[in-house]
């Protein structure tokens, strides 16, 4: 029998989660992103993890372990990039614009497909075939990091 709340029983499953959870806060406190989207934060926080080089497994990634071959990462792209794509034409109206705007939250197993979240209708989508605006997302992140080092030289006496 196990006390409740006790990490202590399963410090490697607790370690694991902790570092998850941390890369999906800093995912969306980077970019700006509303806290719901947390999910899908995690999930791509496990999905980037799996493709990393681990030194404990001989510098592979645990899919490549798994499976004995080298993950493709071409499709990787900065969460919280925008992205514009199509929208089909049994989906729009005439007057209705035909490019729709999103925002990166995740990948899908199959290649080259992403999981968009739609501001204007508050959901999340799969889409394949669009655009990516990363200097935007990359010019946030780099501005926050410097309002950050800013703000500790301020606070060194």
């Amino acid at each position: 029998m196990l006390a409740p709340h006790n990490p202590r029983r399963n410090a490697v499953a607790e370690r694991k989660s902790r570092s998850i959870v941390g890369a999906a806060q800093a995912m969306l406190h980077d970019q700006s992103l509303p806290l719901h989207l947390w999910a899908k934060a995690c999930n791509t926080a496990v999905y980037l993890q799996n493709r990393s080089l681990y030194c404990i497994l001989g510098m592979k990634t645990p899919v490549e372990a798994f499976s004995r071959k080298r993950p493709d990462v071409s499709h990787f792209r900065i969460f919280g990039s925008s992205v514009y794509f199509h929208v089909t034409k049994d989906a729009w109206k005439k007057i209705d614009p035909i490019v729709e705007f999103g925002i990166l939250v995740g990948y899908t197993d199959t290649r080259h497909n992403y999981w968009v979240f739609l501001p204007t209708s508050q959901r999340t989508v799969v889409r394949r075939d669009m655009n990516f605006d990363e200097k935007k997302a990359m010019q946030v992140s780099l501005e926050r990091e410097l309002k950050l080092h800013e703000e500790e030289e301020l606070l060194i006496p």
